[in-house]
């Protein structure tokens, strides 16, 4: 049987699995169901830490916990992940904030170009800030907030380097279906081409595109090096996902159990420093196998903010909603963060 047939019928049993999965909040007297979705390779921070769960959670909680583990992508998209954490099919997951943009529209905001300066100003924004007003938004969709995911930055990956907004002026580029990395695209003149993630290295392959955005992680794990040689340390759109839970579930699980189970995920702050190591491996990774790095100067990422500055506004509009009021939220929380550096204090 080929390949893809091979991998199609994998992907449809699993989805038929899950489907098998008993929906709803925990009976009384019956253990907990705990089915965890995510796309995370083993190798990977996220699945290191994964694994990590899943021995905290069979050693600690036993037989009050019926777990089950599909993070290595095997129910498919995020699409279909979204819609098991939403019917109760999974109890918990991790989503990126692209793939959660379709259901609630305002998590586009957290991509838009150049809205944040550094990890460290993103982070406070967004445990502080604005966690509260997303995690209103997502208890509206059936989902509990239960704490942000670090995925990194987007980048610009190229046949040729990319350092100056003028150089995107015409360039073909992939861009996800995303209304940030869009628009962000569309405003410096670059020829975007919308393709799903899985097309993106036989686009390159037949120069149907020259680059394209992605985070550092994903560059390595792709080996989109070897045809887009150039990459560019935009930092542009910081990328963030979010660890969810059903909340329907997550009401009705003994308040200790669930106490457990979060903490057997371990703090917000030991998740990040992971995945920007594995970042940092990435970068190093790539550039030893000759992709050439490329970091922007003061006066270039200035550049690059100005160029960018419209699509704020643009995606704004676009959104609609609450977009208004959680923008001003984040413009807030970078005011405050500004307040709060060592050199601006009194």
């Amino acid at each position: 049987m080929p390949d893809c047939l091979m991998t199609s019928f994998r992907v449809l049993a699993m989805i038929l699995a899950l489907a098998l999965v008993p929906a709803g909040a925990p009976v009384r007297g019956e253990p907990v169901p705990l089915t965890v979705v995510s796309f995370s390779t083993p190798d990977s921070a996220h699945g290191k830490r994964w694994r990590t769960f899943e021995r905290i959670v069979r050693s600690d909680l036993g037989a009050q916990v019926e777990l089950t583990m599909l993070t290595g992508g095997q129910i498919g998209t995020e699409d279909n992940m979204l819609s098991s954490l939403r019917r109760g099919r999974a109890q918990m997951g991790i989503i990126s904030v692209g793939g959660l943009a379709p259901l609630v529209p305002e998590l586009s905001l957290l991509a838009a170009p150049f809205l944040f300066e550094s990890t460290a100003e993103a982070d406070f924004v967004m445990d502080e800030v604005v966690f509260h007003a997303y995690a209103g938004l997502l208890a509206d969709k059936g989902l509990s907030l239960v704490k942000w995911e670090d995925g990194g930055w987007h980048q610009l990956y190229a046949r040729t380097p990319l350092v100056w907004p003028r150089d995107l002026r015409t360039y073909r580029l992939r861009s996800s279906a995303t209304d940030a990395t869009r628009l962000f695209l569309s405003a410096l003149g670059a020829d975007v081409v919308v393709l799903d993630f899985g097309d993106i290295v036989s686009a390159l392959e037949t120069g149907l595109v020259d680059g394209g955005v992605t985070t550092s992680v994903m560059y390595r794990a792709t080996g989109l090096y070897e045809d887009a040689p150039h990459f560019t340390l935009t930092r542009h759109a910081f990328a963030p996902g979010a660890m969810l839970a059903n909340a329907a579930w997550r009401a009705q699980t003994p308040p200790e159990v669930y106490r457990q189970i979060v903490a057997a995920l371990g703090s917000t702050a030991e998740g990040r420093a992971a995945v920007r190591q594995e970042i940092a491996e990435s970068e190093a990774y790539v550039g030893d196998l000759g992709a050439q790095i490329h970091h922007l100067t003061a006066d270039q990422r200035r550049a690059w903010s100005a160029a960018a500055a419209p699509v704020h506004r643009a995606l704004v509009e676009r959104i609609g909603g609450r977009a208004e009021e959680i923008y001003g939220l984040l413009l807030e929380g970078k005011a405050a963060f500004a307040r709060g550096r060592p050199e601006n204090r009194n």
